[in-house]
Parts: C-alpha cells; structure tokens; sequence
C-alpha cells in the first residue's frame, strides 16, 4: 500500500507546475539588465507590475547582476492600463541606458479559479536578449496552480523564482 501513495503524490505534485525553459544563461556579474513592462495578458488589471515588483525583489535575493527597472508614471492619476503606453514610455527610457541585456515578457494568467477551492493560477513567460538584438538568448514559460489556501503572491513567488533560477551569474 505505501509504495503505491508515494508515487500517486509524485504525480499529484507535478501535475501542478509545468515548465518549459531554455538551458541556463550565464550572465557577467558586472553586466547590466533591463527590465522593461511585462505585458498584461490576464484579465487581472496590474498583474504586469505585480510581477515585475516579485521578480525584481527576487532577481536582487538571488544575487543576480544589476537590473534597472523602467520608471513608472509618477503623478498622481490612475496608474496606465495600456500596455503599449508602458512599452512605448520604457522603450524611450531604455534608449537612454547603458544596459546589457533587456528582460521583457508577458502574463497569461493571474488569478484565483473560480469553485469552491478557488485555487490561484498564475502563468508567465520571460525572455532575455542582448539589448539591440531580436533573437533571445534565453526563454521560459511556467504555469501553476496553487492550492486552495494559497494566495496569487505565493504562488507568483514560486513561479518566478523557478524560472529565475536558470540565470546564473558567472564566477
């Protein structure tokens, strides 16, 4: 009996997470990266700059190199929904920077399921490329499905720091 629950949890677990990710990039510790909006496809207004607020903070835990943030519009009206407004106003700022490396990506889900558990589901994709180049030098998309008591930001952690994990800085 117990040789049978240990490999149903296994595929229980797994079932919650799927990836695919390039292999590991390595990085230059003295190199630069700019993190530009990451494209709100989710029906969640923000969700963009949630995950751009997680993956900073998570970058930074990681000892990862420099990352520089495009500002954000700083008077005081509502924050700007338009995607394209962001991009547009962070690609002007990037022109201006010495970076490396350029971070974009995009949301594809962030939210709670909808039934009795209300299970958070967050999905994500990230790209990496040399500022100035078209072709990426690394890419991954993850999903996930939390549990019942989860909350959006726990689970937008762990997805993040999971794709996060294959940039390396190297020695």
């Amino acid at each position: 009996m117990f040789r049978l629950i240990i490999p149903c949890l296994v595929l229980m677990l797994s079932a919650c997470t799927t990836s695919r990710v390039a292999d590991d990039v390595e990085l230059g510790p003295s190199t630069t990266v700019a993190l530009l909006p990451l494209v709100n496809h989710a029906q969640t207004p923000l969700a963009g700059e949630r995950a751009e607020d997680i993956l900073a903070s998570i970058w930074q835990q990681n000892k990862l190199p420099t990352l520089l943030r495009a500002p954000r519009n700083n008077n005081k009206e509502l924050p700007p929904l338009d995607d394209q407004y962001r991009l547009d106003n962070a690609m002007q700022w990037l022109s201006t920077q010495q970076a490396d490396y350029v971070l974009t990506g995009s949301i594809e889900e962030w939210r709670y399921k909808a039934g009795l558990d209300g299970e958070p589901v967050v999905a994500l994709t990230l790209t990496l490329s040399a500022n100035g180049a078209t072709t990426p030098i690394w890419t991954g998309t993850i999903a996930k499905s939390g549990w019942g008591r989860d909350s959006i930001a726990a689970t937008a952690q762990d997805v993040i720091a999971d794709l996060i994990s294959y940039i390396e800085v190297s020695e």
